[in-house]
């Protein structure tokens, strides 16, 4: 059964295409009537509290950002009965198809792909917000001619501010990502440090289009325990590099620095940045402009107050119809459903 169309009757916006669903809603590839610019819209319900809450905190955490490696959000509307986030359209798919499409990358394309992915996450670190999320899925791509391809941070559903919001406490993201803390459920963990040790199991999955924590005999497994196993490992960090490895000594390095079950002992960005294997054919400058970024004055298109009432808009126009609806929200939960295994990398 096709979706219905969300902007039918909208007088800014035209939908072009669906380009994504999942447990989130969807999003659809659209043109602003009045400039012409091409923009992706989320779509979500807004169906409990918890979900107004993380919402509210999604918008404002993410419009707080402006950076060359983070996907700008523009401004939200109510399009009943889904909040409708507006969003730059990154034209060229994310890492994980990217990944899967050459079965692995050549480390000096992992490592530019991986020094963008710090400069995003130092720029987000900097300004107070915290992915918890960060994955192949959620790092999308600008591929054009006769240049390097441009790496975009995406989908802060899961962030939260180190002044603004709680200490992070609840386990998300997903799993083969997550870091030993989160698991362990330690209350009060870094959410940026955990950040750090998602991004080298996305260095070490660029590099050979499998999870770390993963073995092939996996599979013979069920879901429920292939999961605790996986887990199992993350904790005791027990990974090892494929046979026929052939990346440099620098590179099993890093990985080996940022994969540290204590995270007081976990490198650091700044670490990582002076680590010789990033510092190889970092673009001159490149992180003194997250300095420059930093100073800029963000102005969001919308105001807190506006998104509250954007938000609470979208949550009470379906109340009646819902009923009264207890649903804890995505706090309290892992996303196992995102979870893609190595035999899913394999297949895809």
């Amino acid at each position: 059964m096709a979706q219905p169309d969300p902007l039918a009757g909208n007088a800014r916006y035209r939908k072009i295409k669906d380009i994504n669903k999942g447990s989130f809603g969807f999003v659809v590839l659209a043109e602003n009537l009045e400039t012409r610019e091409q923009v992706a819209i989320k779509f979500t319900r807004v169906d409990s509290e918890q979900d107004v809450k993380h919402a509210h905190r999604e918008i404002m955490n993410h419009q707080r950002l402006l950076h060359p490696h983070v996907v700008q959000l523009k401004e939200v509307f109510a399009a009943k009965p889904y909040l409708a986030l507006v969003m730059e359209f990154v034209p060229n798919g994310d890492m994980f198809q990217y990944v899967v499409s050459r079965r692995g990358l050549p480390e000096g394309e992992a490592r530019w792909f991986f020094q963008q992915l710090m400069l995003g996450m130092d720029y987000c670190h900097r300004k107070g917000v915290m992915s918890r999320d960060i994955k192949l899925e959620n790092t999308l791509l600008v591929l054009q001619p006769d240049k390097k391809p441009l790496l975009k941070l995406c989908d802060f559903g899961y962030a939260k501010h180190d002044t603004l919001d709680s200490v992070a406490k609840s386990k998300v993201g997903t799993p083969g990502y997550t870091a030993p803390e989160v698991i362990q459920n330690v209350r009060g963990y870094d959410g940026k440090t955990a950040d750090i040790w998602s991004a080298g199991v996305m260095l070490y999955t660029m590099l050979f289009a499998r999870y770390p924590f993963e073995r092939p005999e996996d599979k013979k497994l069920n879901q429920h325990d292939r999961l605790q196993r996986i887990l199992h490992r993350i904790i005791k960090v027990d990974y090892v590099f494929p046979d026929n490895a052939t990346i440099s000594d620098n590179c099993r390095d890093l990985i080996a620095k940022i994969l540290v079950a204590d995270p007081l002992q976990r490198v650091t960005i700044a670490d990582i940045f002076k680590h010789p294997w990033v510092q190889h054919d970092l673009p001159q400058g490149s992180v003194e402009y997250n300095n420059w970024a930093l100073a800029l004055q963000v102005q969001p298109a919308q105001s807190d107050d506006e998104v509250k009432a954007v938000v609470h808009d979208v949550y009470m126009s379906g109340k009646s119809a819902r009923g009264a609806n207890n649903d804890a929200g995505i706090d309290g939960s892992v996303d196992v459903d995102a979870y893609m295994t190595s035999q899913d990398l394999k297949d895809a």
